[in-house]
């Protein structure tokens, strides 16, 4: 009797209690949050970026059968996009949860009207994320003393993801966010300062001075807590690794100053993940011998300034790597170039073939097995296999008598330089 009665007794807690409790931060949203299209302390820009259909594409080609045709990540596309330009807004600047061991300085921003009402859009951060998310903000929120006042216009940069030290994220979600407000706002109305994350690192202020952004005009996430504005300008779009916008790529090159070369490059170069501390290659030795033999450079780009990795970019004909935030240099390629992706099964993201189609480059992306013993396909390690290293090289001998002569006259050289005995 007794165990009948105790699960009638949880059926209806279930049903009383927590079903309704699931359900009460989406009746707090739609009671409290407002769309920044409605809210009257708002201007709101339409998106009138028109897609651009007509753009040649790359030659997407998959080349593993086991993985033919690739299962790539797909999420929806924001439901609107647009510039929102916010009088008297106040900012909320959140810490992740711990257990996602990101930079200490890392921060997304909740962004409010005067009246405290959080705005609702696409790719926001939400105040209800969780109660251990609350809990782990409200303590800082609450010191008066971390409350700050900012004068002028300033650009909300970036704010998609909690990740203030990654390459491809700082380009394509910060840079290209300045680009997207360049579009919209008349000129009278453009920012006076932005607001960045930021980590520090040299690069980032390399990339901000060379896209025009002066170091006095850039506010850090992390300097403060709460934040009021007098105005705030939100760029709303799809940002992240999918669903790629179709102008990206060019608004990179717009930023940058960047022209294409018109010829391709003759360089061969392979792009090792050795340094890094995830989806490393296990048996990249196995690899970079086979690559080696027909007149492949190995490089690390850590430490490489963004020129340098403009440049190397540049120069290439054939590019291989495994896939990570390097690769964003690959809008700094020639059209025609090609573009070996070696991505993890478990994290087949898109990103690197929609900027290859919008730079017009050949891109063969590779699902490789990841290794035992990590579940999370951003983290673990990848094994190539032999079946895919000769798919590899097939690109490669495919591709390679098209790049010029002098690339023939480099193998060569190469292959002579390993047969010449030492005296």
């Amino acid at each position: 009797m007794a165990k009948p009665l105790n699960k009638l007794l949880k059926n209806v807690v279930r049903k009383l209690i927590k079903a309704p409790l699931r359900k009460l931060p989406i009746v707090l949203e739609h009671a409290w949050f407002v769309s920044p299209k409605k809210t009257k302390f708002a201007v709101w820009y339409k998106d009138e970026i028109l897609e651009d259909k007509d753009a040649p594409s790359t030659c997407v080609a998959t080349c593993d059968k086991k993985y033919n045709p690739l299962d790539w990540i797909q999420i929806s596309k924001v439901k609107f996009s647009g510039v929102c330009v916010l009088s008297n807004g106040m900012l909320l600047m959140c810490r992740p949860l711990k257990v996602h061991q990101r930079h200490p300085e890392s921060r997304k921003a909740i962004v409010c009207t005067r009246n405290y009402r959080p705005l609702k859009y696409p790719g926001a951060q939400s105040l209800l994320f969780s109660l251990t998310f609350i809990r782990r903000n409200l303590a800082y929120w609450l010191k008066t003393e971390e409350h700050r006042s900012l004068s002028g216009n300033i650009a909300l940069l970036g704010n998609s993801v909690f990740d203030n030290a990654n390459y491809y994220h700082f380009w394509t979600d910060v840079i290209a966010d300045i680009w997207y407000i360049r579009q919209h706002l008349p000129e009278a109305e453009l920012p006076d300062y932005y607001l960045v994350p930021l980590s520090n690192a040299a690069w980032q202020w390399d990339v901000l001075s060379m896209c025009g952004v002066h170091e006095s005009q850039v506010i850090p996430y992390a300097r403060h807590e709460v934040v009021s504005l007098d105005k705030l300008t939100i760029p709303i779009r799809d940002k992240g690794a999918v669903n790629l916008p179709s102008w990206l790529c060019r608004a990179m090159h717009d930023m940058s100053g960047w022209s294409p070369k018109p010829q391709r490059g003759e360089r061969l170069i392979f792009v090792s993940r050795a340094d890094a501390d995830r989806r490393r290659v296990v048996n990249e030795r196995v690899i970079r011998e086979h690559l080696s033999d027909r007149g492949f450079e190995v490089h690390t780009l850590n430490g490489l300034s963004v020129t340098k990795q403009q440049q190397l970019f540049a120069s290439a004909a054939i590019i291989c790597a495994p896939h990570g935030a390097a690769l964003t240099n690959l809008v700094w390629c020639s059209s025609g170039t090609v573009i070996i992706d070696l991505l993890s099964e478990r994290h087949l993201i898109p990103c690197f073939r929609d900027l290859a189609a919008q730079n017009q480059l050949f891109y063969y992306p590779f699902a490789c097995q990841q290794v035992e013993g990590v579940t999370s396909g951003i983290k673990g390690d990848i094994v190539v296999s032999d079946a895919q290293v000769d798919s590899v090289l097939d690109i490669i001998d495919q591709h390679v008598p098209r790049c010029g002569d002098r690339i023939s006259a480099q193998i060569e050289k190469t292959l002579s330089d390993k047969s010449t005995p030492i005296s």
